[in-house]
């Protein structure tokens, strides 16, 4: 008989078929992709009988290959006609707007879909992101002409850091624009809109708007960032963001209803469907109301599939229905494999189920209602334990206490947070003003009572360095063993496993010190150590509700586990001084060098002094004295050295400065690696000083979108006049130098580090004069 492939294995290699996008450092031509499709098609056609199962199989893992890849690149075809450009297009606003009261938090992105380009309709709406700075409030629905000054997102690339460029390819916003001129055409809105304009005036009144306008329409906007922060290091993250448990409370409160309005209908009237189709209905309309987002849903079609297996009265076990909603869910968006709440939602179901399989109570505990505690404990003690990979893997840390903040949190949002402004919604939508009111405020001092009890249990954030992400799988591991007892046959095997997960303990650095130059957008840091301690070359900038610092520069120095024990400050130029008094206060025993007698140094950056840090020597060459105010013509240029290779940092050193050290050095300024002075400007990078220092490699720190159009094409040509290879962190992300004894390598994050299609430097910018 011959043998056939099961529909689940199909759908398991069709989901690892679009794993690999996870991983390509770049998506197939149009001509390999063709070639591949043609292959498999004689391979489909010449494989004897014999071989079917295995064909399946492999037909199954490739068509994912090709449906995955091929679902990218036309994505981008889309886009990228349209990157660095001015354009006239008509567009409709897609988002509800609920920064309509006033322009108090400055401009906003909102999202439009553009369906016409120099009145040319396209064949397929363009999605953008508008950065929205005139005082009229667009809304959901209307339609306006735009004049854009289009760009694309281009993510700041760094061991540790949030991948905005992955992100805004999994959700579609990859495209942005500057906002030059804008003309209502339509100013009809739609009904998300409406009501959205009717729940506004209550929200407005309440201190936790932004977490009610969260929850009650998807918009994360008004999120304040101190409430994200204590969030994510409670654990309780999850539940402010509209998923699957939202969709679930929706679906579940509307068959209760719809079960108990049945009551007292006569029995020829009712079905058993008729609550499930309700249920659904209702959920479907929230999740329309909230905007269609991608956990939303991911969430509508796993419930769909769902419901679809129960109407078939489909005998499959939960491993096969997750399995197959994977699957489809990737059918219809391949994208998904990008998100990160993608893997959240995935994970966190595959864990229930293994959960309740693999570690189940027992029937006493599981039955009797006296027990509800322990099975509360037994349930979230688990999901802790076992999400604890995924967790480090997005999160870079875990919280000490999310155990017992989703003890609490998880009650009171689902039963108490979340449906008051279900019901509260409904209310304001009827204009029962005094109702809502009352539901509105209960929410709001639901959350209130939360967040005074988050606020004081947030005590115990844990960061974890990359290396020690294996010893996650120490609960998965942990279970495993149990149930199935091969601790008493295999020890030596679980011993070797054990020792596996525990050797970043025992790593050893393949580099003797290393340097960093950090994608930080405009500005420069950069990090020089040995694997355990660190030295830090400036510190970013700082802007209106964040920095560099805590954005990139703090996140990489978690990842590689490193303690700060020097600072050095160029100048006092905020995109070199933003991010001090933050890492100060991380790092209070670091000491501080500058040029500036304004900060309290533990040494003085003055030409001649010298500090000797490990196997390095940092010799000051300049300036010769310190000034209250340092600018760029007293920064403080040092030359990091272990006597072998050498590396000068210049801040933002001009001209005239570069002539006084090559008349007071000469040959000595002669580095490995030199620091392009001022962002790569034309007020430096002389011939004469890149002649005296000669390096092997020239680094500059620029963001792509600088409104001074640094660096320079100018100053470049010098570089490619003299043969000097340099590289920019717009381009290259994270550029990192790992030194050793006799030898040197240099690794970018988008070349060699992290090699990824969706790092890709999209589009294209005009040569800067």
């Amino acid at each position: 008989m011959q043998k056939i492939c099961s529909l689940d294995l199909m759908a398991i290699m069709f989901s690892l078929g679009c794993l690999p996008l996870l991983f390509l450092p770049h998506l197939l031509s149009d001509l390999y992709w063709c070639l591949l499709a043609f292959i498999l098609f004689l391979i489909v056609l010449i494989v004897p009988v014999n071989f079917r199962w295995y064909l399946s199989v492999f037909v199954a893992f490739s068509l994912g290959f090709l449906w995955s890849t091929a679902y990218s690149k036309q994505y981008l075809s889309n886009i990228s006609p349209y990157i660095d450009k001015t354009l006239v297009v008509h567009a409709k606003v897609v988002n509800i707007n609920t920064h309509q009261a006033a322009m108090v938090n400055g401009p906003y992105y909102m999202p439009f879909s553009i369906f016409s380009i120099s009145d040319v309709t396209l064949a397929k709406d363009v999605p953008i992101s508008v950065y929205w700075d005139r005082l009229d409030h667009p809304k959901s629905g209307e339609i306006w002409q735009l004049t854009l000054k289009t760009k694309v997102v281009h993510g700041y690339l760094n061991d540790g850091g949030f991948d905005s460029q992955r992100f805004s390819i999994a959700n579609r916003s990859l495209l942005s624009a500057k906002l030059v001129d804008a003309k209502l055409l339509n100013n009809k809105s739609d009904l998300r809109q409406y009501i959205t304009d009717l729940a506004l005036p209550y929200i407005d009144l309440f201190s936790y708007k932004g977490i009610l306008l969260a929850l009650a329409f998807g918009d994360r906007s008004q999120l304040d960032d101190e409430l994200r922060m204590v969030m994510m290091q409670t654990g309780i993250a999850h539940l402010m963001a509209i998923s699957g448990m939202h969709i679930l409370v929706v679906y579940g409160l509307s068959c209760f209803l719809a079960k108990a309005i049945l009551f007292f209908i006569p029995k020829r009237f009712i079905y058993f469907f008729v609550p499930i189709i309700i249920g659904w209905l209702c959920a479907f309309f929230y999740a329309w109301l909230t905007g269609f987002n991608p956990p939303t849903l991911r969430a509508m079609v796993a419930l769909s599939i769902w419901i679809y297996f129960r109407y078939k009265k489909y005998k499959i076990s939960s491993w096969q229905k997750i399995n197959r909603i994977i699957a489809l869910l990737l059918l219809f968006d391949p994208l998904m494999i990008l998100s990160e709440s993608f893997w959240l939602s995935c994970y966190a179901v595959i864990t229930l189920i293994f959960l309740y399989d693999w570690a189940p109570l027992s029937k006493a505990v599981r039955h009797k209602k006296r027990w509800y505690i322990i099975r509360i404990l037994h349930l979230q003690c688990g999901l802790t334990l076992l999400l604890l990979p995924i967790q480090f893997f997005v999160f870079q840390g875990v919280s000490g206490v999310s155990i017992l903040t989703n003890l609490i949190a998880i009650p009171v949002i689902s039963l108490v947070t979340f449906p008051t402004i279900l019901l509260a919604l409904i209310f304001s939508i009827f204009d029962c003003f005094s109702i809502a009111l009352w539901f509105w405020l209960i929410a709001d001092k639901s959350l209130e009572w939360l967040f005074l009890s988050l606020n004081w249990l947030n005590q115990l954030w844990i960061n974890i360095p990359s290396d020690f992400y294996l010893l996650g799988l120490l609960g998965w591991l942990t279970v495993v063993i149990i149930r199935t007892g091969v601790w008493q046959r295999f020890s030596i095997t679980l011993l070797v496993i054990l020792m596996i997960l525990v050797t970043p303990f025992f790593k050893q650095q393949h580099y003797r010190w290393r340097l960093d130059m950090l994608d930080v957008g405009h500005g420069l840091a950069i990090v020089i150590h040995d694997g355990k301690s660190a030295i830090l070359y400036d510190t970013g900038a700082k802007w209106e509700k964040s920095s560099a610092t805590e954005r990139v520069i703090i996140p990489f120095l978690q990842w590689h586990n490193l303690n700060v024990q020097g600072i050095i400050i160029s100048h006092q130029h905020n995109d070199h001084v933003g991010g001090l008094k933050l890492i100060q206060l991380i790092y209070p025993e670091a000491w501080l060098m500058s040029s500036s007698s304004d900060f309290n140094n533990d040494y003085q950056c003055l030409a001649g002094n010298s500090v000797i840090w490990n196997d390095l020597t940092f010799n000051v060459l300049w300036p010769h004295q310190l000034v209250s105010d340092a600018q760029n013509k007293d920064s403080c240029v040092v030359q990091v050295t272990d006597g072998r290779f050498s590396v000068l940092l210049t801040g933002d050193l001009e001209r005239n400065q570069e002539y006084q050290l090559v008349t007071k050095y000469r040959n000595q300024l002669t580095s490995t690696i030199l620091q392009i002075p001022h962002h790569g400007s034309s007020t430096s990078s002389s011939y004469t000083f890149l002649n005296h220092v000669k390096p092997v490699k020239s680094l500059a720190s620029t963001s792509r979108y600088n409104p001074w159009k640094l660096p320079s094409n100018k100053v470049m040509a010098k570089y490619k006049d003299l043969q000097l290879d340099n590289y920019v962190t717009a381009r290259t992300g994270q550029i990192s130098l790992f030194f050793d004894k006799q030898t040197w390598k240099l690794k970018t994050m988008r070349g060699e580090i992290k090699p990824r299609w969706y790092h890709d430097w999209f589009g294209s910018l005009p040569n800067y004069e």
